[in-house]
């Protein structure tokens, strides 16, 4: 048995790319079929990731959303939760409407204005001046992890990201390490990568350069290469 755990947007799924997202999903049909585990750990909400999934018949053995901050389970049961905390979402919040940024609180599924439920702080923006901007004023300043992606600043729990999620996950659920390969395409895939086997998407954030990575243009092509390889070592 083999562990993929695959980052969703311009890994498995590409606005616009149908022949490309029917290839993927074809692939992880026949890997999960073939009684491999597949997990897709994403930075959107549960909300926001089921509708393209249910729309494009996606297969999946676990879901994780939010960066990590929400796993999970085949049945789509949340199984467990990382939330913000109160000190740090009203400091984050301050920032951010000194800023005049347009923003929102997620629970992970949806908008909030919960601050018990706020999984993550969402801040909607493609300008590069205006998320160096936040950047500056919470970096190191407020006790979040926080980052930039291509639309959007996202704001965590400090202790959530990628890596730490499938951590969470597999000692839950008493997963295999030794079988885990990670696919990813972005920052924030960064950590996972790192601490873990795994290849990078052929277009990709250049700072996932400096991890060595072996690149793929698609990740059916990876899939096929693993299944390829589990055939040689079972002869």
């Amino acid at each position: 048995m083999q562990i993929i755990a695959s980052d969703f947007d311009n890994t498995i799924y590409y606005e616009g790319r149908d022949e490309l997202n029917k290839k993927n999903i074809e692939s992880i049909r026949k890997f999960i079929n073939e009684g491999n585990i597949f997990i897709i750990i994403t930075g959107r909400n549960f909300t926001r990731l089921k509708k393209t999934i249910d729309e494009n018949n996606i297969p999946y053995t676990y879901l994780v959303c939010e960066d990590g901050a929400k796993l999970f389970s085949s049945e789509d049961i949340c199984i467990d939760s990382t939330y913000l905390d109160e000190e740090e979402i009203v400091r984050v919040k301050q920032v951010l409407e000194d800023l005049k940024a347009d923003y929102y609180l997620d629970d992970g599924y949806k908008e909030t204005n919960s601050h018990p439920d706020c999984v993550k702080i969402v801040v909607r923006t493609s300008s590069l001046d205006e998320k160096e901007k936040i950047l500056n004023e919470i970096y190191d300043k407020i006790n979040v992890h926080i980052y930039a992606s291509r639309n959007h600043v996202n704001i965590i729990h400090k202790t959530v990201n990628k890596e730490y999620a499938l951590r969470r996950l597999f000692d839950r659920e008493k997963l295999d390490y030794s079988k885990l390969h990670t696919v990813g395409d972005d920052l924030n895939d960064y950590e996972m990568l790192k601490a873990f086997d795994g290849v990078i998407m052929k277009e990709h954030n250049p700072i996932l350069d400096e991890l060595n990575k072996e690149e793929y243009n698609s990740i059916s092509d990876y899939i096929e290469y693993l299944l390829e390889k589990n055939k040689l070592l079972q002869k």
